[in-house]
């Protein structure tokens, strides 16, 4: 049966197009041997997985506002895109900023502009967003929990979100709904301006130690052009090896 992805939200009709690829959409290096390859396929569940549980547990959808204070990782890349297939506006800290939790919080009076917060350091994120439900990431790609536990209230995403359901119902979102908010020099995006990125060609290395908002424009523009990404992390280098077995065509 063919799939009409024009009835489709932004993020499933991206997604849709590589749901049942078992080749490589996203390859992550991190610290030195450590290399995650997802599938299409394997890629889409965890984005579907992410927004079951952003939408159940949450009610996420379009007016939530949802923060990722992430670095760039697959896992951050995932949760990028199930806020995204849930309709809710994203946004992210600013590169280069440190540990910026309060500093957004007392910004113009913004701890109280966020529904959600995402991020690796839920402590604080309690302290600066008290009206915030926050939701605690270990970026450990092998850990079955958040390491030393979260705080009250707190969810650990690694280990409640494989219990979530591998498909995501989403319904359709306005094009001019907000989508990417980001802290650097880029325009912020609604859905229509997001999902219309140029398609790129050919698969694209991106890293290390790149923002979020890049990254996830990246992956929007090479998903549309059906071409993999290769993402390295903060302990991983471009070797002749990496290009070549990625055969990589291009650096972002």
């Amino acid at each position: 049966m063919t799939t009409d992805t024009d009835s489709l939200d932004f993020t499933n009709r991206l997604l849709s197009r590589h749901r049942d690829s078992a080749s490589p959409l996203l390859t992550w290096y991190g610290d030195p041997g450590e290399r995650v390859e997802l599938s299409g396929h394997v890629f889409d569940n965890w984005v579907s997985k992410s927004a079951n549980l952003l939408a159940e547990e949450f009610d996420a959808g379009p007016g939530t506002r949802v923060l990722i204070d992430l670095p760039t990782h697959w896992k951050s890349l995932a949760l990028g895109f199930a806020v995204w297939s849930t309709g809710a506006e994203l946004v992210t800290t600013a590169p280069d900023a440190g540990s910026p939790l309060h500093r957004i919080a007392d910004r113009d009076g913004m701890a109280g502009t966020f529904d959600l917060v995402v991020t690796g350091d839920p402590a604080t994120a309690t302290e600066a967003f008290p009206a915030a439900e926050v939701v605690a990431v270990g970026l450990e790609s092998l850990a079955l929990s958040f390491p030393g536990g979260v705080p009250s209230g707190c969810m650990d995403y690694v280990a409640e979100v494989r219990g979530f359901g591998d498909y995501y119902l989403a319904d359709p979102v306005p094009g001019d709904a907000p989508a990417l908010t980001s802290g650097d020099d880029q325009a912020d995006l609604d859905y229509a301006g997001l999902f219309a990125l140029p398609p790129a060609h050919g698969t694209a290395l991106l890293g290390p130690v790149t923002d979020l908002a890049t990254t996830l424009r990246a992956a929007v523009s090479q998903w549309r052009g059906d071409s993999p990404l290769v993402l390295l992390g903060p302990g991983a280098t471009a070797t002749p090896r990496i290009l070549d077995d990625e055969r990589v065509s291009h650096r972002l």
